[in-house]
């Protein structure tokens, strides 16, 4: 009899162990659909703010250039892939952030799934144009927060963290 409810106990903890793992593993959806990204731009638009811009979103280290995105808002249309950027107060390449230009735009690719964001920002500092640019994929996405990162699932290097209210 004491067999029974060992193997019993066995089999219930590994029944829990793999409901864990399955719940953290589907924590970030790998695929989007269209209907998806209501989410992600309302019905008409949405305002988002970034809440952080990680170097290493696993160990959660912070990007030097984290100040001068923070201070940004970003506002994503239902009707256009371009995202409106209103420029903050601090601006990343040591000029004022009137100086420098930020654009932003997504990708959504239907058959894959995928949504990609695209940022630039470019000033001129002594007579040259400086530009940094960066892509990465969206990761998870809810009605009140985004994270785009590169990297691999669990691993996630560079990240942005959006929150709307």
């Amino acid at each position: 009899m004491n067999i029974f409810k060992s193997l019993f106990f066995v089999i219930l903890l590994l029944l829990c162990l793999f409901s864990c793992i399955s719940d953290e593993e589907s924590f970030y959806q790998e695929k989007y659909k269209s209907e998806d990204l209501v989410k992600l731009h309302g019905e008409d638009f949405k305002l988002w703010e970034l809440q952080a811009f990680y170097d290493n979103y696993e160990q959660k280290v912070l990007s030097e250039r984290n100040a001068c995105f923070i201070d940004d808002v970003y506002v994503f249309k239902k009707d256009s892939k371009e995202i409106q950027v209103t420029a903050g107060e601090v601006g990343c390449s040591k000029v004022n952030s009137k100086d420098e230009t930020t654009t932003a735009s997504y990708e959504f690719y239907e058959d894959e799934g995928l949504v990609f964001i695209s940022i630039s920002k470019a000033s001129e500092v002594n007579g040259v144009i400086k530009n940094n640019f960066f892509s990465l994929q969206l990761v998870e996405l809810s009605a009140s927060q985004m994270i785009f990162a590169a990297g691999e699932k669990g691993n996630y290097g560079m990240a942005l963290v959006f929150v709307t209210g």
